[in-house]
């Protein structure tokens, strides 16, 4: 039994348990970088690469065919980069993150519009992408145009400053299922380790 499983789940549960536990002890929404999932793809999908190095003893057919992985694994990587852009909010409510995206853009001087699910950025033409899941306390903010992916980080970060100072509405159950399932993963990850031990012993 290899050794990378219980690593690939002890990494994972890392992710999972330092959100859960940023939103349930700080009891404030906040929002990070959706690129922080790449790292978690990167650790499911990286025993598929190094599979046709594994000098396995498969038939010659099966070798081949073992090849075809990091081409696949190559495709999704790039729509998945592609996918990822944008930040993710946690613990939050539809009213709070409207509240803390207002506040954003008027500090920051950005005259906007409000349309369906989007964010007009009236004096440089640009268009932040909304949507929320409210019965999660989860939301997803991107900007249209690459171009503007600067102005996007600086809306991000005035949002996350007016969480720390204000008293705005939560939802944590996205935070509590981060939390358990990093707590599972800990355990399987842990279980694993000691079976292969006992495995390799035996």
């Amino acid at each position: 039994m290899s050794i990378e499983i219980p690593i690939m789940f002890g990494i994972m549960s890392i992710f999972f348990l330092s959100i859960g536990l940023r939103g349930i002890l700080t009891k404030q929404p906040f929002l990070i970088s959706n690129r922080w999932w790449l790292p978690i793809f990167l650790v499911v999908f990286i025993p598929m690469v190094l599979l046709p190095l594994s000098g396995s003893s498969l038939p010659s057919a099966f070798k081949i065919m073992s090849w075809v992985h990091p081409l696949m694994f190559g495709v999704i990587l790039l729509m998945v980069c592609y996918q990822l852009k944008g930040y993710m909010a946690w613990a939050v409510t539809d009213k709070s993150f409207r509240e803390a995206l207002v506040a954003a853009l008027e500090k920051l001087q950005l005259p906007y519009e409000e349309r369906l699910s989007v964010i007009r950025l009236t004096t440089i033409d640009a268009d932040l992408q909304v949507a929320i899941q409210s019965w999660t306390g989860t939301g997803i903010i991107k900007v249209k145009q690459r171009e503007y992916h600067s102005v996007l980080r600086e809306v991000v970060n005035e949002m996350n400053e007016y969480f720390r100072t204000s008293s705005v509405p939560t939802k944590m159950i996205s935070c509590f299922y981060c939390l358990v399932m990093g707590g599972i993963m800990v355990v399987f990850a842990i279980g694993m380790f000691f079976f292969r031990n006992i495995f390799v012993t035996v």
